[in-house]
């Protein structure tokens, strides 16, 4: 009987010690939890680990091979005397010029004589437009050939592409977060719906929006990752190799972004949690018409009425 006292004892102390926990230690104790269950999990699958620690230093050390100074110079030369900007820009006025005029020449249901001038100007303008762009193409990537697409200029480009894309990811979900955000408002809530629940539902779509967001951009990315590549010209095997290479790197930087997003949401909510449980254990505590019965079963925290 003795050892068991002693053990209800302990046991009602630890549960003292657990009440009177503070608000910002329970919070810092949840984020730590949450922390060593996504280190476990890591752990647990080191394929998936092997290859995002990969991309993720592929996306931020790989530079591609420099080239000599000559050949850089004549890269710089010759890439210039390839574009075409202004007859390329000249030739997209005329366009506009021309699909302006057949537009107000049409009718709803019909084109006579005066509208079908006007389309035949526009049909030659838009192939005149797309014959210089080819050539333009055509041109540099003749240039970009003799660089190759593992050159200091090949993963350059696909940087600057993929980051385009990124930044586009980005700007979607933020304006369609700005529209959710306004509709909410505009509609209303529920005369029972608290405002934690409104919060935790804005983040819950805000997440949503990034996620659709990022995801979209690097499909997008994908699919505009080959005409880049064939741009410089590569052999089918170097192609492959840069192709698959540029993907993990965009995959491992899309999959970090949204990680931090969704730890820092779900680590917020663990420790605000926490926080508002350990307050509301020593709110009970300083309460006097509450006490904490030691011993036994009762020892968990439970408070009962006391009227003194």
């Amino acid at each position: 009987p003795a050892i068991k006292g002693k053990g209800r004892g302990s046991r009602a102390r630890a549960m003292s010690q657990e009440v009177i926990v503070s608000p910002g230690e329970a919070a810092s104790a949840a984020v730590i939890v949450l922390a060593k269950s996504v280190g476990r999990k890591a752990v647990e699958h080191p394929k998936v680990t092997g290859a995002w620690l990969v991309g993720l230093m592929l996306s931020m050390l790989a530079t591609g091979y420099r080239v000599s100074q000559e050949a850089a110079a004549t890269y710089e030369r010759d890439m210039g005397r390839a574009e075409m900007s202004v007859p390329i820009a000249k030739a997209a006025r005329q366009l506009a010029v021309a699909e302006q005029d057949y537009y107000y020449s049409k009718g709803w249901f019909s084109c006579d004589n005066r509208c079908q001038q006007y389309r035949a100007a526009a049909d030659d303008a838009r192939r005149q437009l797309a014959f210089l762009e080819s050539e333009e193409a055509a041109a540099m990537s003749a240039v970009k050939s003799r660089v190759g697409v593992f050159s200091e200029y090949g993963v350059a480009e696909t940087r600057e592409r993929f980051w385009d894309a990124f930044a586009g990811g980005k700007q979607f979900a933020k304006r369609q977060s700005m529209w959710d955000l306004l509709f909410t408002g505009l509609a209303g809530s529920s005369r029972d719906e608290s405002t934690v629940s409104i919060l935790l539902r804005w983040l819950i779509q805000l997440l949503f929006n990034f996620t659709i967001g990022l995801i979209g951009a690097l499909i997008g990315f994908a699919f505009r990752l080959w005409s880049l590549v064939a741009s410089y010209q590569p052999d089918p095997v170097t192609a492959v190799a840069f192709a698959a290479c540029a993907l993990l790197a965009a995959s491992a930087m899309v999959a970090t972004y949204l990680f931090a997003l969704y730890f820092c949401a779900a680590s917020g909510v663990a420790a605000v949690s926490a926080a508002a449980a350990a307050q509301a254990r020593l709110e009970g505590r300083r309460d006097p018409r509450f006490r904490v019965r030691a011993g036994g079963p009762y020892a968990r925290g439970r408070y009962r009425p006391h009227y003194s």
